[in-house]
């Protein structure tokens, strides 16, 4: 009998292998550059249904250009970028990659296609209407698979280092606040640092505005995966105390990741920081201790493009750069649609039956067609958590069952007798 091609989420995957990705820390770092190509093709076609967004400014541009030229290059790993417009539906062809939101700081509606500090983390507002967005999308069969903030020079720009230098660090801070209480002012790590810079914006309020937003999905029962990112590691001056501060910020997010079994980071700035050759650069400062520090500054190849030149194409990096970032980017998203990492074949199950669901995504009801009838076939239906929401004996042949009650989202449908085990994704309008 013709073998149905599983669909299979990870709620089963981790019924199978409790150290799957989403009890583990993903961390998509220059170590795991390479290892794009690990990728078993079950999960390579997982990512391909996935959209992907990383609001953001020029910086964010690097994600979408690299992952164009990587297409271009191995066509294993379509992806279609959208730049403007409505983001596009379902499709299990191409990973949709953009930096849309719907609205923003200055708009409570629309598509937008630009997002600074200001509209992820320096004010209450700018974090409401992220969640907004977020809602928007997981409610209009628009399920957002994992999304981040993509930095620009927030760390490092308008802002100098200046101020009282810090006790702990030896060091001044620097950055911009846009959208802040005060003003776009210089910025710390924490908010003993608004004694220094008259600020009360920290890095605390970037990671802690992120976690508001895992935990807005999670309560919501969305799919979404909110992960953290580290910034730019290029930049005219920034080699010095400037360069240096914003060293201490990223790893002040690096550690805060760590902290976590379960948090996800991007980290954009180590990825940059390391040639292909595997050869890491780095700079040093003295700070005002006297100490010398040793700090990451962008590997010059990452300033060129694919012929060995560097042409400005809107994200202030190289091509090789970008795709480095690329590269570890779909690492990172087939680890959240539940790959090990370490595996070089997909999962398998046995599945001699037929069992197919329609329409989905659905409104009130859904149809179940089976061709297999030994008195022990059972249907289970639980949310993104796990929780269950049905458990009942599937007559032979079709069924209708009527989901009316439950709230929009994705669920997990599970189909199981004594040979068959077999799992598929459903969205409710």
């Amino acid at each position: 009998m013709k073998k149905l091609i599983l669909i299979i989420q990870v709620v089963l995957i981790i019924s199978f292998n409790p150290t799957s990705s989403f009890s583990q820390q993903i961390i998509a770092n220059h170590t795991i550059v390479d290892r794009y190509d690990d990728i078993p093709r079950y999960y390579i076609d997982k990512v391909k249904e996935m959209w992907v967004t990383l609001p953001g400014e020029s910086h964010s541009s690097g994600y979408r250009i690299g992952c164009q030229l990587l297409s271009v290059s191995d066509t294993a790993y379509k992806v279609n970028i959208r730049e403007s417009g409505t983001p596009d539906g379902y499709t299990n062809q191409h990973l949709r990659l953009s930096r849309a939101t719907w609205g923003d700081i200055s708009s409570s509606t629309g598509w937008r296609y630009g997002y600074g500090e200001e509209d992820w983390y320096t004010s209450t507002l700018a974090k409401t209407r992220t969640k907004d967005h977020i809602t928007y999308c997981n409610t209009h069969n628009l399920t957002i698979a994992a999304m981040g903030f993509g930095w620009c020079w927030d760390m490092t720009w308008t802002n100098s280092p200046g101020g009282t230098i810090d006790p702990v660090y030896q060091v001044r801070w620097a950055g911009s606040s846009d959208g802040g209480p005060q003003g776009n002012l210089r910025w710390g790590i924490d908010a003993g640092d608004s004694v220094l810079t008259g600020n009360s914006v920290c890095m605390d309020k970037y990671l802690n505005a992120t976690i508001e937003y895992i935990n807005h999905c999670v309560n919501n029962a969305y799919s979404t995966k909110v992960f953290f990112t580290t910034g730019p590691v290029d930049g005219g001056g920034n080699t010095s105390e400037n360069g240096y501060q914003r060293h201490l910020k990223h790893e002040y997010i690096r550690n805060f990741v760590l902290a976590s079994s379960s948090r996800i980071l991007f980290d954009y700035a180590d990825i940059l920081c390391w040639s292909n050759a595997g050869v890491q650069n780095t700079t040093t400062w003295t700070d005002y201790g006297s100490t010398l520090r040793t700090f990451q500054y962008i590997h010059s190849d990452n300033m060129l493009d694919l012929n060995g030149t560097y042409t400005e194409d809107g994200d202030h990096i190289g091509q090789r750069g970008a795709v480095r970032l690329a590269k570890a980017l779909w690492w990172m998203l087939a680890r959240i649609a539940g790959w090990d990492g370490i595996s070089t074949v997909g999962p398998s199950l046995n599945n001699d039956g037929f069992f197919n669901i329609s329409p989905n995504p659905f409104s009130d009801k859904i149809n179940i067609q089976t061709n297999l009838n030994d008195n022990e076939s059972y249907i289970t239906i639980t949310n993104i958590n796990g929780q269950e929401m049905i458990n009942q004996k599937l007559p032979e042949g079709y069924t209708s069952i009527d989901l009316g009650k439950l709230k929009s989202g994705v669920y997990f449908v599970k189909w199981t007798n004594n040979k068959n085990i077999t799992v598929k994704r459903i969205i409710k309008n």
